[in-house]
């Protein structure tokens, strides 16, 4: 008994030291080594960056309230609600109209060829 934990870590060093690396072929070089990464002139490359807005309430992030109007936005979303099946719907004029635009689209999408659409999918 007393010889066990004395044996556990000769035969874990036994074991790594049999292991060997294996040898790495030409086609498996295929992934970039530090020569070939030292060689990109990254002073090239074009940087990305935002151009900052004047106005924080663009059409992307205004709501549809703000965008169309109380009546219209809410003519909207009473077509999103009456076609989504989504248990909680993006149908509210809080939200941006091409969210619920896109709403209406999906669940539009959804009916079959032989389905009849609500009216509301082509209004």
């Amino acid at each position: 008994m007393r010889l066990t934990p004395l044996l556990v870590p000769v035969l874990i060093a036994a074991a790594l030291g049999a292991c060997k690396p294996v040898a790495v072929s030409e086609e498996d070089q295929s992934y970039a080594t530090a020569e070939s990464v030292a060689a990109v002139d990254a002073s090239e490359a074009p940087l990305a960056y935002a151009e900052p807005t004047l106005n924080p309430k663009s059409a992307s992030t205004a709501t549809c309230l703000e965008e169309k109007g109380q009546l219209e936005a809410e003519k909207l979303v009473q077509r999103c609600r009456a076609v989504s099946p989504a248990t909680h719907p993006p149908c509210n004029v809080q939200n941006p109209c091409p969210m619920i635009e896109d709403e209406i689209k999906r669940s539009c999408a959804l009916y079959g060829p032989d389905e009849q659409k609500p009216a509301e999918c082509t209004g």
